[in-house]
């Protein structure tokens, strides 16, 4: 079986910097002690903007949730102009595990690292 990691799929540095700062705060979600399914999820667009990317628009957000969700790394409904009910997929969190090994440290590296490759965040 291919462990396939997140590079794996061919997305904007916008969307791995997005996916793998989700994925640390599922991280630091589930070792608070919440459960799996409720750790991968989020209320919508607005929510992320707001705790994980309060450096970008609603409208970048928006964006880079919409290619998440093509790639299949994310589900969401659309609402009203955007996407509420987010939820990672298995799919990404084990893309994610594969790549960091469940180590903060290295998504936290790997976050920084994505972002200096980002010029204007």
């Amino acid at each position: 079986m291919i462990k396939l990691e997140i590079n794996d799929y061919n997305l904007t540095n916008d969307a791995k910097f997005l996916i793998a700062s989700m994925y640390k705060e599922y991280l630091d979600r589930r070792m608070a002690g919440m459960e799996k399914r409720q750790a991968r999820s989020f209320d919508g667009v607005a929510e992320i903007n707001s705790k994980i990317m309060p450096q970008w628009n609603e409208a970048d957000v928006l964006d880079t949730c919409l290619e998440l969700r093509d790639k299949g790394l994310i589900t969401g409904s659309p609402a009203n102009m955007t996407l509420v009910y987010i939820n990672m997929t298995t799919d990404s969190v084990a893309a994610l595990e594969v790549s960091f090994k469940d180590k903060l440290d290295k998504v936290i590296d790997f976050v920084s690292k994505v972002k200096n490759a980002i010029p204007f965040v």
